[in-house]
């Protein structure tokens, strides 16, 4: 998976509540520096995020979906609030992943 679709990701998260705060433009501004994207690939990110279109991808990848999961749950967590529907999309996309019995929990106490 490539980095401007973690970023897509990433900011489907962040609006699933309807808004974008501080906390987490600074977040996701942050994640877009670190992976060498482009103001242009910024705006791409949050003109798909707001349109018809927007679904999160699953890499195919464990590796790939173990990072994706931490990176939605810091993207939770970036505004101090988490949203009922911040908690659908988590859930749902883990529950695509099929992963093993325990796995989840795993990954949700490594991020920090």
């Amino acid at each position: 998976m490539d980095f401007l679709d973690k970023l897509k990701n990433l900011m489907i998260m962040a609006l699933a509540d309807g808004s974008l705060t501080q906390s987490e433009l600074e977040f996701l501004s942050d994640r877009s520096v670190q992976w060498g994207l482009t103001e242009a690939d910024f705006t791409a990110a949050v003109e798909y995020a707001l349109s018809d279109r927007a679904e999160l991808q699953i890499p195919p990848h464990k590796k790939d979906r173990v990072e994706l999961l931490q990176d939605l749950l810091r993207t939770m967590a970036a505004d101090g609030h988490l949203a009922e529907t911040e908690k659908r999309v988590f859930a749902m996309a883990a529950a695509v992943m099929e992963l093993p019995d325990g796995e989840l929990d795993e990954i949700i106490d490594s991020v920090q």
